[in-house]
């Protein structure tokens, strides 16, 4: 069966890796803007979502310094004015996570994953454009409502019906390339390649968007439930002070730690080729991978429903054990780079950045759950998720330096790339240290009525650094969006194919690929490793 909706009088049918049936690929676009408009390129599409959300967490992650910028004195007198505080709060988080991170490892997931897999395009590309123009609108009117004094507590009824229509939009539009990422590794892999010879980054997006089509699937649910309560001025589900504590769940643990999961796949497929060392226990990985997975679902930690869970034993047991699979992880990695002859490039290190500060948002969750601890409810929960995003922002930092090349089809500026590192480390430490101090001082998250709950000890200390923290990843994202400029702009030379030595399938075509990705049949697969069986193969007959 076809694994797009093209027509069969638009385009060529080509043979599709692993399929019985022929591939239909979408007639190629004009260029130009036009081409932009109209495209079905699964690789253009990931451009457009890479470019759209750095610049939207670059705007978002300054409104963060801003809201944690109001914690910093005593009185309460922050720049925020006590009746928009709330509004910009929350508009942070949604911003962060739904305009920013997400789509950013979509896009990236959208450009790599069929390269990987050794596919022809993206399964539905039609669709997949479909989603990026869906997420584009959403999240414009999402934000409109917002500036109409929308939002889940503003003070305009009709604005904030419409925040609740638009996060739908933004979500179902998000899940249509969920549903793409994931046919296209299912069912259009290269011939011999199975699923445990899937690699790291393919995987990791398989989970990840398995388990955020499930978690966002209840997160609507909350949306609809919201919607029509608010639409009909009922005050159960729909009442102002009992809104976002209904929707706040998907950026609580553990289901925020979900977003980070595809760091894992970069890292992985980053390390060994680095390490110039076939990755040992591949298969240990991707369960690994999986376990870490299973832990992030978050649908059932709803506190506003259930204020008792965090001491229930699903919860803390899961919490706790959340960092066992990543600390496999880190052995098996660090392993390989302690057998290799690592080559430390922007993408390995902030790669390592990323997996360190996700260990600690895991160690960071597990305490929250610990009930002598006494930090449930505490901003302690705030420091679990700002350390996920950080993680997940080193993650897209090294995901593009690792894959730029072939995206942009040059490489990406190596010094700047290093001049990220410490800034994205000292950014998220800070980030997320500000509110575990506040945590394990007694602060309490801000009410829906805007005014701060301070307590002396360690509150303004703790808002200070997250302000700080949230300042230096805001010039980090900006740093790596000036870092790919000079290589989105140049038009040639082109970079070489594969500039890294790489072991899997994107790196046997051209940078960047052409239309239909590869221009000769897809070499067969025989383990995680392809390019690498070639060349030991080659070597051995020149021996």
């Amino acid at each position: 069966m076809t694994v797009t909706d093209a027509k069969p009088e638009d385009a060529p049918a080509l043979a599709a890796p692993g399929l019985s049936s022929p591939l239909v690929l979408p007639r190629a676009a004009p260029s130009g803007l036009p081409g932009v408009l109209a495209t079905s390129d699964h690789k253009t599409v990931g451009r457009l979502y890479l470019g759209c959300s750095l610049v939207s967490l670059v705007a978002f992650l300054i409104i963060t310094t801003v809201v944690s910028a109001e914690g910093v004195d005593a009185s309460g007198l922050g720049p925020l004015a006590a009746n928009s505080y709330f509004q910009t709060e929350t508009l942070s988080h949604v911003g962060l996570f739904f305009l920013g991170l997400i789509p950013a490892m979509l896009g990236l997931a959208l450009f790599v994953v069929p390269l990987q897999v050794g596919s022809a395009t993206v399964a539905f590309p039609r669709a997949a454009a479909a989603s990026f123009w869906g997420w584009l609108l959403g999240g414009g009117v999402l934000i409109g409502a917002y500036l109409a004094d929308g939002g889940p507590v503003g003070g305009n009824d009709e604005a904030e019906v419409l925040f609740l229509v638009s996060w739908v939009m933004v979500i179902a539009a998000l899940a249509v390339g969920f549903v793409c990422v994931i046919t296209t590794v299912a069912t259009a892999r290269a011939p011999g390649m199975t699923l445990l010879r899937v690699p790291a980054f393919s995987w990791a997006m398989l989970v990840a968007c398995s388990l955020w089509l499930f978690n966002l699937a209840a997160l609507v649910g909350n949306l609809i439930i919201v919607y029509v309560d608010t639409d009909n001025a009922a005050v159960l589900y729909g009442d102002g002070a009992n809104r976002w504590a209904q929707l706040s769940w998907i950026f609580a643990q553990p289901a925020v730690l979900s977003f980070a999961l595809p760091v894992l796949g970069i890292v992985g497929d980053a390390v060994p080729v680095a390490a110039r060392l076939r990755q040992g226990r591949h298969g240990v990985v991707l369960g690994a991978i999986g376990a870490f997975g299973v832990l992030t679902f978050g649908a059932y930690a709803q506190t506003a429903f259930n204020p008792d869970l965090v001491h229930q034993a699903l919860f803390v047991v899961g919490s706790v054990v959340l960092v066992l699979p990543l600390l496999v992880l880190l052995g098996i990695w660090a392993d390989t780079i302690r057998r290799g002859r690592i080559r430390l490039n922007a993408a390995v290190l902030l790669g390592v950045v990323g997996l360190l500060t996700l260990i600690a948002a895991a160690l960071a969750a597990g305490a929250y759950a610990i009930e002598p601890l006494n930090l449930a409810y505490t901003r302690w929960g705030a420091g679990v998720e700002k350390l996920s995003v950080a993680a997940t922002i080193c993650g897209v930092g090294a995901g593009l330096f690792y894959w730029g090349p072939k995206i942009w089809g040059h490489r990406v500026a190596e010094p700047l790339g290093r001049l990220l590192v410490p800034l994205l480390l000292a950014g998220g430490a800070l980030f997320g240290v500000g509110d575990l101090i506040a945590g394990a001082n007694g602060q309490r998250p801000t009410p829906a009525g805007g005014v701060s709950e301070v307590v002396e000890r360690g509150a303004e200390i703790g808002a200070l650094l997250s302000s700080v923290g949230a300042g230096l990843l805001a010039l980090g994202v900006a740093l790596m969006v000036l870092a790919m400029l000079p290589a989105m702009l140049r038009r040639s030379p082109r970079a070489d194919a594969d500039p890294w030595g790489g072991h899997t399938l994107e790196w046997t075509t051209a940078s960047p690929p052409p239309f239909g990705n590869f221009n000769g049949p897809v070499m067969a697969v025989t383990s995680p490793a392809p390019l690498l069986d070639a060349r030991e193969a080659a070597a051995k007959e020149n021996v």
